[in-house]
This record gives C-alpha cells, sequence and structure tokens, in this order.
C-alpha cells in the first residue's frame, strides 16, 4: 500500500482492459478547468494495454498515481478498496471509457461548496446528468436521466431511495460521505449505489445537477449501461420478468443491510415513488 499525502479531491479510475478508451478519459481529466486534484488508478489485472498506458500517464505527471494495493476482483471492490485506501477531502469516481466536459469538477464542486456552506457536517453527494454518446462520442441523447427516465430529483431521504438513481463517474461527494460508507459491502450491487444508500441512511443530502458532465460512452461492453426506457416493451418486460424480481430482490438486500425495514416497507414506498414520478411527468 503506497504512503500518500492527502489531497484535496481524490478521483478514484478503476480500470479492467480498458486499453481502447482509457487515454481519452485521462486527457478529458487533465483538461479539467479545476485543477486542485490527484487522479488514483487502480488496475483489475487488465490482459490488453492498459497498466503500459496509465504507467506511462503516472511517469508523466505527479498528480496521477498508480495504486498496487491489494483488492479488485470486479468494479465494485475495485473502486471500493481505493475509497478504503485514499485519504482526501473530496471524492470523485471515473470510468475507464468517459469523457469528462471540461468544467465537471469546477462546476460540482461549487455545488459542494454551497451546500457544505448550509451543513458542512453533513454526508453530502453532488452527482449530474450524463449525455449518452457512443463508441466514437457520437451524439445518442443530451440527457441520460431523460433518455432512461430516471428521476434522482425525487429521492430526498433512505426511505424514497427504492431503486437505482445515481451514475458513479457523475458523483462528488465529501468525506463525510465517504466516512459513511459501510463494510464489508456483501450485498451491494454495484459501488455507487452504495455509497449513495450509506450517505442517505445516515441523514446525508444527495444534489442533483442537472445538466450533463460527461459524455456517457456505450460500446456494447460497459460493466453497466443506458437503456432508452421508451423502447422497453411489454414483451420485453415480461421476457425478463424473473431478472426484475431478482434485481429488487438484490437491491432490497441492500437497503435491509442498511436498516432499511420490512419488504413490505419496500413494497409500499415503491409504489409511492412510482406514483410520484408519474404525477410530476404529467
Amino acid at each position: 500500500m503506497e504512503t500518500m499525502t492527502r489531497p484535496r479531491i481524490a478521483i478514484l479510475m478503476a480500470t479492467y482492459n480498458g486499453a481502447q478508451y482509457v487515454a481519452e478519459q485521462i486527457e478529458s481529466i487533465l483538461c479539467q478547468t479545476l485543477t486542485d486534484w490527484t487522479l488514483y488508478i487502480h488496475d483489475d489485472g487488465s490482459t490488453d494495454d492498459t497498466r503500459v498506458i496509465i504507467t506511462r500517464y503516472a511517469d508523466a505527471h505527479d498528480n496521477i498515481v498508480v495504486m498496487s494495493h491489494e483488492g479488485g476482483n470486479g468494479p465494485i471492490e475495485n473502486f471500493l478498496g481505493m475509497l478504503r485506501t485514499v485519504e482526501a477531502e473530496y471524492y470523485m469516481f471515473s470510468d475507464q471509457d468517459d469523457v469528462w466536459e471540461p468544467h465537471k469538477v469546477e462546476r460540482e464542486m461549487a455545488a459542494m461548496r454551497e451546500a457544505e456552506a448550509e451543513d458542512d457536517s453533513l454526508p453530502i453527494i453532488v452527482h449530474s446528468d450524463l449525455s449518452v454518446v457512443g463508441s466514437s462520442l457520437q451524439p445518442l441523447h443530451p440527457s441520460f436521466l431523460r433518455y432512461t427516465r430516471l428521476r434522482p430529483d425525487c429521492i430526498k431521504t433512505f426511505s424514497h431511495a427504492v431503486e437505482p438513481f445515481i451514475t458513479g463517474c457523475t458523483m462528488l461527494f465529501n468525506r463525510a460521505a465517504r466516512d459513511a460508507v459501510t463494510y464489508p459491502a456483501t450485498t451491494a450491487i454495484m459501488h455507487d449505489i452504495w455509497v449513495a444508500l450509506c450517505t442517505l441512511s445516515k441523514g446525508g443530502r444527495i444534489i442533483l445537477i442537472d445538466e450533463p458532465l460527461v459524455l456517457y460512452r456505450q460500446h456494447g461492453h460497459n460493466a453497466l449501461g443506458a437503456r432508452d426506457i421508451h423502447h422497453v416493451t411489454l414483451a420485453y418486460r415480461i421476457k425478463r420478468i424473473r431478472q426484475i424480481i431478482d434485481d429488487k430482490k438484490k437491491y432490497y438486500a441492500m437497503l435491509r443491510a442498511l436498516g432499511y425495514g420490512s419488504w413490505l416497507k419496500y413494497i409500499k414506498n415503491k409504489i409511492r415513488m412510482m406514483y410520484k414520478v408519474r404525477r410530476r411527468r404529467a
């Protein structure tokens, strides 16, 4: 485990066989208008040239560190392993295959400072919308949230958080949110929603910037991707009903591990949220 100075902002990038796109993502981070950050990269045993590329960047830039601590074995442990290891005031997650808008860090830090001015003791997460793009960054949809019909603006409390609502590569969170994360995260289905649920379970705040600050690249090999909800047919839903039920069970297991309560409570709050979202759309 490396001995590291404590930066103001730690950007945590998990990589695995990302040689095709990782340089473009690192370049977009290097082009940020706010530069008070250190990029930490942990590779999960890539068999392509990913490690060669990230090592080259680390050799050329003092604010890029390739980590060698134990961990990995999938994106959840890769990200959470870095989160446990790195000491900083603020944290961001970075995927290996997206592109950040140049003002992403600056824009999110401004929202964070505004929120902390009200109460700097709270765990706080700031996140944003994304632009959905193809493998060559060709535009597919200007808003991931509208493309998928997600409504994270409806998520205000732990009881409201009955479905995934946050994308890790858009997140900036403070030290209090990092310290709210519970380990071991054995029920976590993804690192980003686990951090968000832990934050809400401790009475924290989650703030949405309703503008796209990330080009969210869809290339067929994403760990998770964007699905156009407008073209999800009833037949498709029926065909996948078993998978949908399994996904709900896994999500509820996360909530329950953090003290959510009964399955009945989950169902009731899920129905309330569906009704609330439909009213907002009307």
